[in-house]
């Protein structure tokens, strides 16, 4: 068996195993909201914060909710704005009480039934569920394994990620893969979304000596 049928039959294999993500949440708080942000996150949940420009960071980190500590100025349109990016996506307001916000976080992603299948980095499009990818509209064809390394790059935009991190999320624990078998497939992806695809420029960036970070295009 080649080298590359056997990386995809294992990520194929995990696939399900993996299927449970966490919740992420976007707090929009003040200097005062680290507190309520340290009880988010002591329940497995991905927490980003944000000031009163929160707008951008939530079309880009796509959240399952977004938490208002205290109430930024101008929050009605700041909010209108934010509904028509993420019309499906609940926001709630709390008032710094940590227990009572987790609950009522929970409540709200239990009654949407967990996480939007939906993730969004610029014009980069991933419907989870489906398992499509499109660029500027434009459908983008990944074998499995190029879908799951592009998934935790659309899950953690932003984020520098080293190989080591993604060998084991994308080919798992113990594995025998090596770093040059990451630079393979980015470079996959890369020729996908970047060369072939629809794409106005690059959105997988390298850090040398550190990894790689997924940006939108548009994002400087």
């Amino acid at each position: 068996m080649s080298l590359t049928m056997g990386v995809e039959r294992s990520a194929a294999a995990r696939r399900e195993a993996s299927s449970v993500e966490a919740v992420r949440v976007l707090l929009v708080a003040g200097g005062g909201g680290a507190a309520l942000g340290a009880a988010l996150r002591a329940e497995g949940w991905c927490v980003v914060r944000a000031g009163s420009e929160f707008v951008p960071v939530a079309r880009e980190f796509r959240p399952d909710v977004v938490v208002l500590d205290g109430v930024p100025a101008d929050v009605r349109e700041r909010l209108a704005r934010l509904a028509e990016v993420l019309p499906e996506v609940p926001v709630l307001f709390v008032s710094g009480d940590g227990a009572r916000a987790v609950a009522r976080v929970r409540a709200l992603v239990e009654a949407a039934g967990g996480r939007t299948p939906r993730l969004v980095v610029g014009d980069l499009v991933m419907d989870e569920d489906a398992r499509e990818v499109t660029r500027a509209g434009v459908a983008v064809r990944l074998t499995t394994t190029e879908f799951e390394l592009l998934r935790y790059f659309m899950r953690n935009p932003r984020r520098v990620l080293s190989k080591a991190q993604i060998l084991e999320r994308v080919w798992g624990a113990g594995t025998e893969a090596r770093g040059n078998l990451v630079e393979l497939y980015v470079s996959y992806l890369r020729r996908k979304l970047d060369v072939g695809g629809a794409g106005a420029g690059p959105v997988i960036h390298t850090r040398r000596g550190a990894g790689y970070v997924l940006r939108a295009a548009d994002a400087g």
